[in-house]
């Protein structure tokens, strides 16, 4: 089934090169676009899109506050926010409010399409697993046949660990502890938003506790940051030996903002003496965008 579309941007433009790219890679039915704020949260809330993509500076309101107020009213679709915005604390409190990715302006096409297409096997996977949990309802205690239908997340996880090139990385299991409790807690209440800090903070606790000496939440964040950077220096190198390797052509976009896959590619190539960077919370979203949960 064709997953349906929203766009929402003040630039007409970028609505057309949306419209474009989602067209001409048959991503999804466009079932309206929206040039302001003004009425984006009655018309969502109407239309009842599989996806949003949101401006995140708009007229009459911002793309955050839509999003805070379509999910307060029950909206459960999946949420795409393009901006030029570069601060990064506007960057966390989009990623806080609800939205899958963060796309920056310019758009990269390449970028549009993988993230539209993870994000359409994640809703199709959501949609056949609902499917199957209705169907056998009603047989009774099936565990066996739970068994077979759903993958282990953790074995998932370690998949693309390997694919990035990280196993044995210092910060790496911290990485994997760290997307495991935020899989846990969307376990619970599918609906509710984590914030890094508090999980940070968690996982040192209880690695002091296990440690019996003080570990910093900050640490524990320095680790995984390293982890992460090390994944991008993987995917560059893999970009530059094989620009078109299909992993590198996934995870550049899925995992990372791709103009800073190039900073990356360039820094190799010394090109330039600046590192690409990295957005942890995108980064995680990624991950979990392809784990069966």
């Amino acid at each position: 089934m064709t997953n349906t579309i929203m766009l929402i941007d003040d630039d007409i433009n970028i609505i057309q090169m949306l419209k474009s790219i989602i067209t001409k890679n048959k991503l999804g039915k466009i079932v309206s676009d929206l040039n302001s704020g003004e009425y984006a949260v009655e018309e969502i809330l109407f239309y009842n899109p599989d996806i949003i993509l949101i401006d995140y500076l708009l007229p009459y309101k911002d793309g955050v506050h839509i999003v805070k107020e379509i999910l307060e009213e029950g909206y459960s679709g999946k949420i795409i926010m393009i901006s030029q915005v570069e601060d990064e604390p506007m960057i966390s409190t989009a990623y806080n409010t609800g939205i899958l990715f963060f796309i920056k302006k310019p758009i990269n096409s390449i970028e549009v399409i993988n993230v539209i297409k993870n994000i359409s096997q994640s809703i199709e996977l959501e949609k056949s697993m609902s499917m199957i949990k209705s169907l056998l309802g009603n047989v009774g205690q099936n565990n066996k046949g739970d068994i077979l239908i759903q993958k282990n997340p953790s074995q998932k996880i370690e998949e693309i660990i390997s694919d990035l090139g990280i196993v044995g990385e210092l910060g790496t299991t911290d990485l994997i502890k760290l997307i495991e409790i935020i899989l846990e807690h969307r376990e619970v209440n599918p609906n509710s938003q984590y914030i890094l800090q508090e999980l940070y903070e968690k996982m040192a606790n209880e690695e002091s506790i296990t440690k019996s000496t003080q570990i910093s939440p900050s640490a524990i964040e320095q680790r995984i940051r390293r982890s992460i950077q090390k994944c991008l220096s993987n995917i560059a190198e893999m970009g530059l030996d094989d620009y078109y390797n299909a992993k590198f052509s996934e995870y550049s976009t899925l995992l990372f903002d791709f103009k800073q896959v190039k900073q990356e590619m360039n820094y190799i190539e010394n090109r330039s003496k600046y590192r690409g960077k990295i957005n942890i919370r995108k980064f995680i979203e990624g991950i979990i965008s392809k784990i069966d949960v």
